[in-house]
């Protein structure tokens, strides 16, 4: 019977430093590493272990939402790993679905991290409202030094619209933009 672990971060910042610690601990065969959203229903890595796990193995992860996001998705997970014989554990929320409790907490779980999910969502989009009626400008913030320089650049120069990109550290794309909203046309040297 093989025991596979998953990890999975969302962003390239993240590290799988603790989840693989957790994991090699416990005593995994198999690590499978993902960066994708845990949103996400079909992600590559995870599809990969689903296909292997066979009856008797044992998925193991550091925490449910390591897994999915989404209680729909995990309670739709532990009815496929119990219809194929598979054995889910999740180390950090101390559930083993080899019993009764594990397979009842995996269901309270899923629903408190898809609470969770949504009272984060909740306060970011709140945060996000407060900041606009306050008058702050989201978003990244605009390079006007850097538009502008290049805007001279390329009406008083010899220089292609990829070299004043990159001589004034923007994107060629943006120069092309601003370009179109000025109508700006070039001076003949």
């Amino acid at each position: 019977m093989t025991v596979i672990g998953y990890m999975r971060v969302s962003t390239h910042q993240q590290k799988f430093d603790s989840q693989q610690k957790a994991l090699e601990q416990y005593g995994v065969d198999f690590i499978y590493k993902e960066r994708e959203s845990g949103r996400k229903v079909s992600r590559s890595e995870l599809n990969k272990v689903l296909a292997l796990l066979k009856s008797g193995d044992t998925l193991v992860i550091f925490k449910l939402d390591r897994l999915s996001r989404g209680t729909k998705q995990l309670l739709s997970l532990l009815e496929e790993f119990e219809r194929r014989n598979i054995h889910f554990v999740s180390i950090q929320n101390n559930i083993d679905t080899t019993t009764a409790m594990g397979r009842f907490f995996f269901t309270v779980m899923g629903a408190f991290a898809e609470m969770e999910a949504e009272l984060i969502r909740e306060r970011v989009m709140a945060g996000l409202e407060a900041a606009r009626e306050n008058g702050k400008q989201l978003g990244r913030p605009p390079r006007t030094k850097e538009v502008n320089e290049a805007l001279k650049l390329y009406a008083n120069s010899n220089l292609s619209v990829p070299e004043i990109a990159k001589k004034c550290n923007v994107s060629v794309p943006t120069v092309y933009n601003h370009i179109r909203k000025q109508n700006l046309l070039r001076k003949a040297n």
